[in-house]
């Protein structure tokens, strides 16, 4: 912390010096060049010798540097013209102000951007970690499961109960550990935290109390410097450990360092394994959080999908980016509608399904990075595709739905999901009965 304040104050000085440098350096040419009016003033097109650094400055570096070399402007004039020129300083004021309009808008835009791509990029990840999963579980059935009969995706639902469940972050750490220990046959094991910026290890859990941690062992400097799996195999010198999973979250590494275990448990599926199960937590660990309340509130939702429409509702919070919730309530006994209507989502979209009874769906699908207008595309799209495979007659009499801007707080939208709006329905309903 200490050093991050450093340098982002070093940062300014330095480009509060080199603004002062760049506005001495013209000062001194307007000086050798007009010592009556170093500032051009009184020049017919003198003005520009100095708005257009002003604007490239302000430009570049946003208000801030504008505020400075104004001031310096400010002072030169007060000290060196007998008379203050407030029609020149004005101007310069103006077009310095709209540069700093565009450097903000600009800005704006750059982190709109790089916040969508961060949000492609993790989906683009969930989607690796989910072929990781299917490819591991299909191992699991063709070699290991009649000898360790663990589910993957059983594995997960426990570890996100115990996350949403536990008060304390260690506790689904300790559970990870306790599991793999036993699933994997690991007899000496740990979870570690290092932080790049302290250079500190610190031991999070580990299964035998008189674990120690050697920062100067080689597979755990490997895997740091690599930010890969490291194994006993990979090395020729020697190492007090089997194998180090690294998992890295900003400045700090989670290592699972394997001191002991069965060596014919010892291969790369079973380091993948834990892999995935030690980056599911620690990646889903901060979000999880941030939900827990909502989550363990409405559990006829989906986590995955209160999570996704909570990261929306950030999204535009922060940066202003719309997403929208279309809902589509159904009254159909054809128990594959929903599935029906998930393949025709594009690549983002995101749908849950709640039933309330036998022969009626809620299906709110989230659409990232959609406005309004977009939603409404999307529903005259989605109904004509409804009207080709059933009739028009099924979508008049058995579908209405409701189209929701992700601009309130995530547990508004969930009860205008699935209370507000569907009780008006069913009331509806009963008096035209």
């Amino acid at each position: 912390m200490f050093w991050t304040k450093f340098f982002s104050g070093l940062n300014l000085k330095i480009l509060l010096a080199e603004i002062i440098l760049f506005f001495v350096v013209l000062v001194g040419i307007g000086a050798y060049t007009n010592p009556n009016d170093p500032l051009f003033i009184n020049s017919q097109y003198g003005y520009l010798f100095y708005l257009l650094p002003i604007l490239v400055l302000t430009l570049y570096y946003g208000l801030t540097a504008g505020v400075v070399t104004l001031t310096l402007i400010f002072i030169v004039m007060m000290f060196y013209y007998k008379e203050f020129n407030l029609n020149y300083f004005l101007w310069i004021f103006l077009f310095t102000l709209v540069a700093s309009e565009f450097n903000h808008y600009w800005t704006q835009n750059l982190k709109k951007a790089e916040e969508k791509f961060k949000y492609a990029d993790d989906k683009l990840r969930d989607l690796a970690r989910e072929l990781m999963l299917l490819k591991i579980s299909h191992d699991q059935l063709e070699r290991q499961y009649i000898i360790k009969p663990i589910s993957i995706r059983s594995v997960i639902l426990d570890l996100r109960e115990k996350m949403l469940t536990s008060n304390s972050e260690k506790e689904p750490l300790e559970f990870l550990l306790k599991l793999v220990s036993t699933t994997q046959n690991i007899y000496d094991a740990a979870i570690v935290t290092y932080s790049v910026e302290n250079n500190n290890f610190e031991i999070i859990v580990s299964i035998n109390e008189n674990f120690k941690i050697n920062p100067d062992d080689i597979l755990i400097k490997k895997s740091i410097e690599d930010g890969a799996i490291t194994f006993i195999s990979q090395i020729e010198e020697y190492s007090e450990y089997l194998a180090v999973i690294p998992v890295k979250k900003e400045d700090l590494y989670y290592l699972f360092i394997i001191k002991d275990m069965n060596f014919l448990s010892l291969n790369l599926d079973t380091l993948l394994t834990v892999n995935l199960f030690m980056f599911y937590v620690i990646k889903e660990k901060e979000i999880l959080k941030n939900i827990k309340e909502i989550a363990l509130s409405f559990k006829e939702f989906n986590v995955d999908f209160i999570k996704e429409v909570y990261r929306m509702y950030q999204m535009y919070k922060n940066f202003n980016v719309e997403s929208t919730i279309v809902t589509f309530y159904v009254r159909t006994d054809d128990q594959n509608f929903p599935l029906f209507l998930k393949t025709k989502l594009r690549g983002l979209d995101m749908m849950d399904i709640l039933r309330t009874d036998k022969e009626l769906f809620i299906l709110p699908i989230l659409l990232p990075f959609t406005p309004f207008s977009g939603a409404q595309s999307f529903v005259r799209r989605m109904t004509e595709i409804i009207k080709e495979f059933y009739s028009e007659k099924f979508l008049e009499e058995n579908i209405k739905y409701k189209i929701e801007l992700v601009d309130k707080d995530i547990k508004h939208i969930l009860i205008e999901i699935y209370t507000n709006y569907f009780d008006k329905i069913k009331n509806s309903e009963s008096k035209t009965k």
